[in-house]
């Protein structure tokens, strides 16, 4: 079936007719990752965290692309969870762009004996931006409307809940097909987390799209075998506004190039 595949597809792009048939490693490759189907098996497993503790959890105050710190109580969180995450044979790390998730990051690495340079960071998996109301009280903001799945609600300057989806989504996407035998660590934010919740179990019903809830440095794991139709299928990644940080290896909130792909079979294949 493999050999047929390739075969159709050579006809198709003459950069593989050049393909040999004692290049079947690479091919496979092409295979799995360019031309993946939409009943392709996952099997990367996932652990995601909240970041630790900062002051503005400590006092209740929203949070959003604001960059506060860990505090003290964060950095003890970080490394419990960590000590949590000896025994799971965790490949990679990624970690939101924030000081906050790459501190946590970076602790949980230092515990695991994992190389801090090579700790992934996921430039669409910023906060959702809350604008003109970071920092304020969450006592003092309607939250709950603010937080409707099926509204349009969005601070001045901010985000509604489905521009946050729209991107990370698409980059998840991505990312279970490029590193799908993978053991991945996610350590993000709390709008990031309640959408990587939807990204593994399925879009929220109405009403319950505030039912998920964390707790800052609580693991939770997930199996991207059984990714639910509608998620696969959810915003299409050409859809998407250019990435503004100046792009990165691990931009996958887009289609991918063939040249980037062509680089992440060639990291692929080094690895084996």
């Amino acid at each position: 079936m493999i050999f047929n595949m390739w075969y159709n597809m050579s006809r198709v792009n003459s950069r593989h007719r050049k393909i040999q048939l004692r290049d079947m490693d690479f091919l496979n490759c092409v295979v799995y990752i360019v031309y993946i189907e939409r009943n392709v098996h996952y099997n990367m497993k996932a652990y995601v965290i909240l970041h630790g503790q900062t002051d503005f959890d400590a006092e209740g105050r929203i949070i959003g692309n604001s960059d506060p710190s860990l505090n003290d109580t964060g950095r003890e969180q970080a490394k419990n969870a960590a000590e949590e995450l000896k025994s799971k044979g965790i490949d990679m790390i990624l970690s939101s762009p924030q000081l906050r998730t790459m501190e946590t990051a970076e602790i949980i690495a230092d515990t695991l004996g994992f190389d801090k340079s090579k700790i992934t960071k996921g430039l669409k998996l910023y906060e959702r931006a809350f604008g003109d109301l970071e920092g304020k009280l969450i006592s003092e903001v309607d939250m709950f409307a603010l937080s409707s799945w099926f509204g349009n609600a969005a601070t001045p300057n901010g985000e509604t809940v489905k521009d946050t989806a729209n991107r990370v989504i698409a980059y998840m996407n991505n990312m279970v097909k490029i590193f799908r035998t993978k053991t991945m660590l996610l350590i993000v934010p709390e709008h990031v987390y309640k959408v990587l919740f939807w990204f593994f179990n399925g879009l929220p019903e109405l009403g319950k799209e505030h039912e998920v809830k964390t707790d800052n440095c609580l693991i939770h794991e997930f199996d991207t075998e059984n990714i639910p139709p509608e998620i696969k299928d959810y915003a299409p990644a050409a859809d998407l506004p250019a990435d503004d940080s100046g792009g990165g290896a691990d931009d996958a909130s887009r289609l991918l190039s063939q040249s980037e792909i062509d680089a992440l079979i060639a990291d692929l294949m080094n690895s084996k």
